[in-house]
């Protein structure tokens, strides 16, 4: 940052020195700094898009989502797909979920080789909105371009976890396991919700185990593994598992868990 400023007092006008240190004082979080320098570019009429498309990061950050938007709107170039993202974002925190659809079905058009992530994203946002039925239908149309694609099998999955579909899940994660066996993460995923949402618990723990062999340390795995033994009555198994997640981790689903397993434990204070 240091040989930057020295660069910029010996070049003020030079667009490259200024954009480096706007993105470097980004990254540190000093955002009226870095909001000078893209101003600045902009003003000059240099690297327009890419500074719009930092003051909107910018902007979010200080949440201020309509100056954000308003910076997203004029992003063109190689970052206008991800500028559009961001504006689809804040159209579904405001409740305008139709509208940011609207623009991610054509943005698919736009740019049909970020087809994939861009129906990834729009099902997110069905999902934060509790809308998972629809979520499952973006999930499988998409099916229909990206056949037994493992990110959106995983992602239906869980979806369909929320749906309290078992019998969906099971389906799409072991159609990953079939090709992947040593996929931890779905692994996880059907031991979690056959221990969360069904009796068949010794399958369940079966699941995470092989999960926790190839990711002993991952918090998201630990939690299930007590979470399966809790369901299997083993209160002190579970207490280790979670207590060892949340070390990890301060996820508030870990911390809800460890806290059931305290209370029925008996421990109460440690559990408020």
């Amino acid at each position: 940052m240091a040989q930057f400023g020295i660069l910029n007092k010996m070049q003020p006008d030079n667009p490259d020195i200024t954009y480096a240190l706007g993105v470097l004082s980004t990254e540190l979080e000093r955002y009226a700094a870095a909001e000078d320098y893209f101003l600045r570019l902009i003003e000059a009429g240099q690297k327009q898009d890419e500074a719009n498309y930092h003051l909107g990061f910018i902007a979010e950050k200080k949440n201020d989502p309509d100056t954000a938007f308003s910076r997203y709107q004029r992003v063109g170039g190689a970052n206008q797909t991800d500028a559009r993202v961001h504006m689809a974002r804040i159209l579904a925190e405001q409740a305008r979920l139709n509208e940011a659809r609207e623009l991610l079905q054509q943005l698919r058009i736009n740019a049909p080789q970020q087809g994939l992530r861009l129906y990834l994203i729009e099902a997110e946002l069905l999902r934060d909105a509790k809308q998972y039925a629809t979520a499952h239908d973006v999930y499988t149309h998409a099916m229909e371009f990206y056949e037994n694609n493992p990110d959106l099998l995983y992602a239906r999955a869980l979806n369909a976890a929320d749906l309290k579909r078992v019998d969906l899940l099971e389906r799409d994660l072991n159609q990953i396991l079939v090709s992947q066996p040593d996929h931890a993460d779905a692994l996880n995923a059907l031991g979690y919700t056959l221990a969360d949402q069904t009796d068949r618990l010794e399958e369940a723990r079966g699941y995470i185990q092989k999960a926790l062999a190839l990711k002993p340390d991952n918090p998201a795995i630990l939690d299930s593994m007590g979470w399966v033994e809790y369901r299997l009555g083993n209160l002190e198994q579970a207490l280790k598992y979670l207590q060892q997640a949340a070390e990890i981790s301060p996820d508030a689903e870990i911390a809800s868990h460890l806290g059931e397993v305290l209370w029925q434990l008996d421990r109460k204070q440690e559990a408020r």
